[in-house]
């Protein structure tokens, strides 16, 4: 892949040209979830819902690109409806950095809007008024540079004790979230 890049010398008007050639060498796709969200979804985002009364649990996490593909197909090219916006690659589900949740007793009958509050907090991004029970991180990266190999930087927890506390197999408590300077939710 060859770019030019043209620069402007400032006052000359004279332009100057430099070709750049680029390896194109493919990406691996990824082949399951990345670990570092993972722990982000199971050591904050999923701990801190539970204290305030959701018990949620993940439907979907890491898709291949078939499974998208399929998806995707569902009410357009297959029967059934239309369950999936993001064609094969364009899902962050394809790159191991989104999960779908519901909670256990209340479906999908769920204050949305305090939830999402617990994906920012957790430092996940909410699938929007369409996708409410998709939650990702992107860090500002596009699906594009997902496929081009780049990723986010890793999550950090919001508090130390997050990770004490799931290393012990003690539960999180309101206590430590007030510790840790967390809002209410």
């Amino acid at each position: 892949m060859v770019f030019i890049l043209a620069s402007l010398c400032i006052g000359t008007g004279l332009f100057s040209y430099n070709e750049v050639t680029l390896a194109s060498k493919p990406v691996p796709l990824p082949t399951g979830m990345n670990p570092n969200f993972l722990n982000q979804v199971n050591q904050c985002f999923i701990p801190v819902a539970d204290l305030y009364g959701y018990d949620l649990r993940i439907t979907a996490g890491f898709r291949s690109l078939a499974d998208q593909t399929e998806l995707y197909d569902q009410g357009r090219t297959i029967n059934g409806h239309i369950v999936s916006e993001a064609p094969p690659g364009h899902s962050l589900h394809n790159y191991g950095y989104a999960v779908d949740v519901v909670d256990r007793f209340n479906g999908y009958n769920i204050d949305w809007t305090k939830l999402v509050k617990i994906g920012q907090y957790s430092s996940l991004e909410s699938g929007g008024p369409g996708d409410l029970p998709h939650f990702e991180e992107r860090g500002g990266l596009t699906t594009d540079q997902f496929a081009a190999g780049l990723r986010p930087p890793a999550l950090k927890l919001p508090c130390a004790v997050m990770a004490d506390r799931n290393a012990s197999t003690s539960p999180l408590t309101l206590a430590d979230l007030k510790a840790c300077g967390a809002p209410t939710f």
